[in-house]
């Protein structure tokens, strides 16, 4: 993995991180979240992808 690749995951991390601190963004990313995993959860692949995409979004809009 060169610098680059880590350096690029180090600043998303950072970006998530800090948008979970305020919430209107937090119940953004919620709602995004389960919107987009019953999207997925439309196709038998995309249970796998879709069904804890909906419970993280759930947490998030709760919290």
């Amino acid at each position: 993995m060169n610098f680059n690749a880590f350096l690029g995951l180090f600043v998303l991390a950072a970006m998530v991180a800090l948008a979970l601190l305020i919430k209107p963004l937090r119940k953004t990313m919620g709602l995004l979240l389960v919107i987009l995993g019953g999207i997925f959860c439309l196709t038998a692949i995309g249970l796998v992808i879709g069904v804890p995409m909906i419970l993280v979004g759930g947490i998030l809009l709760f919290v």
